[in-house]
């Protein structure tokens, strides 16, 4: 299912696909190394559109939905997602993500994706009710984009990989998994427009189920595209680290805005 937006809103999220254009992280990490794939340039190019405003008004909490979709669907860097809305890099439990620069001290952090970990540095919770609000609604979008891009992906492989003479688009057990992972993608993608309202609060709920509902979607492209699925060279992985990285982040925070 297609969600249609308002003008405004897709002339917005038109801007961040432009802005973000044909950027791509690297497919193969360099597993047991610090790796860090923010890209200041691009951070430039969102900057020129006003992304970096949006977390100030309740009022463009649409328009931050729009654009965090569209950065989901290119896997883009989170710091575009933490810095546009809490002003800072996210640093929890001790450990800060995209922060080597922006941040004091800390020590790099081999992590299974490209989110620049730094650890040993002291954890600041974000506090302010409208860029957690923010930065909750954006997280959300991410995810749905993330969710959708994995979809297209598992899509397009299955009515261009042939099996016993027809695309395996064809195959009940091929659409069960498409039709599955459509519903969560659609389920995440209207969590994101809820959080979007500006008379709302921090999506606290939706938060602790997104994660693991755009890991199910990733999960469900892997099986669809079988064996290349798992493999690096494919870039399918891309969507499942990600969703999973921003999962644990997200896990870590919620507990800590849950202490006393």
């Amino acid at each position: 299912m297609r969600f249609p937006l308002e003008p405004e809103l897709e002339l917005f999220a038109a801007s961040v696909r432009g802005a973000v254009g044909v950027w791509e992280a690297p497919l193969e990490p360099v597993f047991g190394e610090w790796q860090d794939d923010r890209d200041d340039a691009l951070a430039a190019r969102l900057a020129e559109i006003g992304w970096g405003e949006l977390w100030s008004d309740p009022d463009l909490l649409g328009p931050a939905v729009a654009g965090g979709v569209e950065l989901g669907r290119a896997v883009a860097p989170l710091c575009l997602v933490d810095e546009a809305t809490l002003g800072a890099p996210l640093a929890v439990d001790g450990r800060v993500r995209h922060g080597e620069g922006r941040v004091e001290g800390g020590e790099r952090e081999p992590t299974l994706d490209g989110t620049g970990t730094l650890r040993g540095v002291e954890s600041v919770v974000p506090s302010d009710p409208a860029r957690l609000q923010a930065w909750g609604a954006v997280t959300l979008a991410y995810l749905a984009g993330l969710a959708d891009g994995a979809v297209e992906k598992a899509v397009a492989h299955a009515l261009a990989r042939e099996q016993f003479g027809a695309p395996i688009a064809r195959l009940a057990a091929v659409q069960a998994r498409l039709a599955d992972a459509a519903l969560v993608r659609d389920g995440l993608v209207l969590s994101a427009w809820s959080a979007a309202d500006p008379d709302g609060a921090f999506p606290r709920d939706s938060l602790a189920w997104a994660g693991g509902a755009c890991r199910e979607v990733t999960m469900h492209v892997q099986q669809v595209h079988g064996g290349i699925g798992f493999a690096l060279e494919g870039g399918v992985h891309r969507y499942f680290r990600r969703a999973k990285s921003v999962q644990v982040w997200t896990d870590v925070l919620l507990s800590e805005l849950a202490s006393p």
